[in-house]
């Protein structure tokens, strides 16, 4: 066996041996807001609310017929909801957190040692004698790739801690129709008899 696959074999072995945890840091915590609330109009509460949302430096990323979710940085999440409480009538609410430093701890670690044993491979393909260079290739871009996966996974839960997350429910205020009050505003349509024409339109 070459020296550059002995090499190869023993990074290989580095790689799949458990990780040391680094020093634990500051708890880093993801938050995230929940509120059911009464609106007369479905489309223009959610244009007020995803306007709110970018005056205070977020986004909505998922919106439907009954249902709208904002993303505002951490720091600016109670900004909003008081703004909620403040323009409609919450009918529910829920709040919670989850800690991701530990992910985050781990994700870093194996981060580290994959970046580590790339610089070994870089070193491998510059002494790796012609009939090794294939294999040493092959195993440097899958190493790549898996580096790029943890970089994506860091950037997503780092993303949840700069962003808190306000899902929004709506349920649409229930009108009341003209002749539940015996009478209309309009005075015209009080000289028609408008309660007796409702009532041969009920079934």
């Amino acid at each position: 066996m070459s020296h550059a696959l002995r090499v190869l074999g023993l990074c290989l072995a580095v790689l799949a041996a458990p990780l040391v945890r680094a020093q634990a840091a500051p708890p880093a915590v993801a938050i995230g807001s929940s509120l059911t609330i009464q609106v007369p109009d479905r489309d223009a509460s959610a244009a007020r609310l995803i306007a709110q949302a970018e005056a205070l430096g977020g986004y909505f990323s998922v919106m439907t017929q009954d249902t709208l979710t904002l993303k505002v940085p951490t720091g600016k999440a109670q900004a909003l909801i008081d703004f909620v409480k403040a323009n409609w009538k919450p009918v529910q609410e829920s709040y919670r957190s989850e800690a991701v430093q530990g992910a985050i701890d781990q994700l870093q670690a194996r981060l580290k040692a994959k970046q580590e044993l790339y610089a070994r491979f870089e070193k491998l393909l510059a002494e790796a004698e012609a009939r090794d260079i294939v294999e040493v290739e092959l195993a440097a871009t899958q190493l790549i790739r898996e580096i790029e996966l943890l970089k994506g996974q860091l950037r997503a839960l780092q993303h949840r801690l700069d962003y808190a997350s306000v899902a929004l429910n709506f349920r649409l205020l229930e009108r009341q129709r003209p002749g539940d009050a015996g009478s209309s505003p309009f005075a015209w349509l009080n000289t028609l008899g408008l309660e007796s024409l409702l009532q041969e339109f009920e079934p």
